[in-house]
């Protein structure tokens, strides 16, 4: 039984017509679907368990870099992976380690050094983020004091946004650990909720515990549109485009 999916994320690279997808699941697998243009269907290429912390094997999120071709997968305890998938959309293992004490939430590629892009794993509970190397070893690590339940990043306009689940977004530079300024996003709960930029980095969008979606205005920091879904649910995942 590979459990639920709780993660995934699209495959393609700017030189290659192949594209397909990637999830996680929460008992730990992750498999690989390569889809087949012509007949608009997906073969699976890889699954396998892979190694998670020692208190759970649930993948929490999943990211991936198509200039690079790595794909990033972490679990809700410890485990962070780093692979390369292949021509074949096969992962070859770039790193695989455990971080003490650190439960990842989130997942993002940053600035590109001088071997690739550096990975970013965001702790939940700890509220801590690490900076990795491609060969997993710990650049730095900066320390937020808020519980993170989602995060996004942008090397272009050197920003960051989490969802800090007692308060609402909270803004970051890359280069900084100081937080510029907390978008306040009504709630009743302590849940987690996705948060993404849209229109470049202007728009600030996040989920909420009551049904609704909040636009903000980086810059003024005021609410520019509030999107009611209709059912009496929590918003917890979101995708945004911006139309070419």
């Amino acid at each position: 039984d590979r459990g639920i999916t709780m993660a995934i994320v699209w495959l393609t690279k700017p030189d290659d017509d192949d594209d397909g997808l990637a999830y996680g699941t929460e008992h730990g697998f992750l498999c690989i679907w390569k889809r087949n243009k012509n007949e608009h269907t997906f073969n699976e290429i890889y699954c396998n368990r892979l190694t998670g912390g020692k208190d759970g094997q649930e993948i929490s999120a999943m990211a991936y870099d198509n200039s690079s071709g790595q794909l990033a997968v972490v679990h809700r305890a410890e485990a962070v992976h780093q692979f390369v998938i292949d021509g074949g959309m096969s992962p070859r293992t770039i790193s695989s380690i455990t971080i003490r004490d650190h439960w990842p939430q989130a997942v993002a590629f940053g600035q590109v050094g001088v071997r690739g892009p550096e990975l970013w794993t965001f702790g939940r509970e700890d509220g801590v983020i690490y900076i990795l190397n491609d060969e997993g070893k710990i650049l730095k690590a900066k320390t937020t004091g808020a519980v993170i339940g989602h995060a996004v990043l942008s090397t272009k306009d050197d920003a960051i946004i989490l969802d800090d689940v007692s308060q609402g977004i909270a803004l970051y530079k890359l280069s900084g650990t100081e937080r510029i300024r907390t978008f306040q996003v009504p709630h009743n709960k302590r849940r987690s909720r996705n948060v993404a930029f849209h229109d470049g980095t202007s728009t600030i969008v996040i989920g909420s515990d009551h049904e609704r979606v909040y636009e903000f205005d980086r810059r003024t920091g005021q609410i520019s549109d509030i999107i009611d879904i209709g059912v009496r649910e929590r918003v917890q995942s979101i995708a945004v485009w911006t139309r070419p």
